[in-house]
C-alpha cells in the first residue's frame, strides 16, 4: 500500500497552512502596529493643538499687561486706577492659565509636562516677584516664557531629539523667580526660628 503519497500531501497541507497562518499573523501584527502608531500620532497632534491653543490665548492676555506704574509714570491721583487695572488683569490671567494647566496634564512626555506645569506656575506667581531692573520688560519676560513653552510643544510634536534652547528673557525670568523663591524660603525659616526661640 502506497501510504507515502497521502502522507506527503498531508504534510504539504499542514506546512502550507502554517506558512499561511504565519504570513497572515505577520500582516495583522504589522497592521496593528501601524494602527497603534497612527492613533498615537493623532493623539499627540490633538494634545499639541490643545496646548498651543491655550498657550497662544495666554500669550495674547500677557500682551495686554498694564505697564508697571514706575515705568508708566503714573501720578498719585492715577495710582489707584492703575492698581485696579493691574488687579483686574491679574484676576483675568487665571482664566487663561487654567486651560493651559489642564492641557499640560495630557502631555505624555514627563519632562515636557513638568516643564509646562512649572513654568505656568511661575507665570501665575508673577505678582510676588520683585522684577527690579527688569520692571520695564516684565511683559516681555512672561511672554518669552510662554514662547519657549510653545516652541517646546512643537519640538515634542516633531519628535526632536532635544528641546529648544531657552531664550534670554526666559532665562532671566526663571533666575529672578528662583531668587525670589529662595529669599522667601530664607525669610520663612528665620520667622520660624524666631518663633521657636520665643518662650511659651
Amino acid at each position: 500500500m502506497d501510504w507515502l503519497t497521502p502522507l506527503t500531501g498531508l504534510v504539504g497541507v499542514v506546512v502550507g497552512a502554517v506558512m499561511s497562518y504565519a504570513s497572515t499573523h505577520q500582516v495583522q501584527k504589522r497592521q496593528l502596529a501601524d494602527a497603534r502608531l497612527a492613533r498615537e500620532e493623532a493623539d499627540r497632534a490633538a494634545v499639541v493643538a490643545a496646548n498651543v491653543q491655550a498657550l497662544t490665548a495666554l500669550l495674547g492676555h500677557i500682551h495686554k499687561m498694564p505697564l508697571d506704574d514706575t515705568v508708566a509714570e503714573v501720578t498719585s491721583s492715577e495710582h489707584d486706577q492703575h492698581s485696579n487695572r493691574e488687579q483686574a488683569w491679574s484676576k483675568e490671567l487665571l482664566e487663561y492659565l487654567e486651560p493651559a494647566r489642564v492641557a499640560a496634564l495630557d502631555v505624555r512626555d514627563e519632562h515636557l509636562r513638568a516643564l509646562l506645569i512649572d513654568d505656568l506656575a511661575r507665570v501665575h506667581e508673577w505678582e510676588w516677584v520683585d522684577f527690579g531692573l527688569y520692571r520695564q520688560i516684565r511683559e516681555g519676560l512672561l511672554a518669552d516664557t510662554v514662547h519657549h513653552l510653545i516652541a517646546c510643544v512643537f519640538a515634542w510634536r516633531r519628535d526632536d531629539a532635544e528641546m529648544p534652547k531657552p531664550n534670554n528673557r526666559y532665562e532671566r525670568y526663571k533666575a529672578v523667580w528662583e531668587y525670589e523663591e529662595e529669599r522667601r524660603r530664607i525669610e520663612l525659616e528665620e520667622i520660624e526660628a524666631a518663633r521657636r526661640r520665643q518662650p511659651d
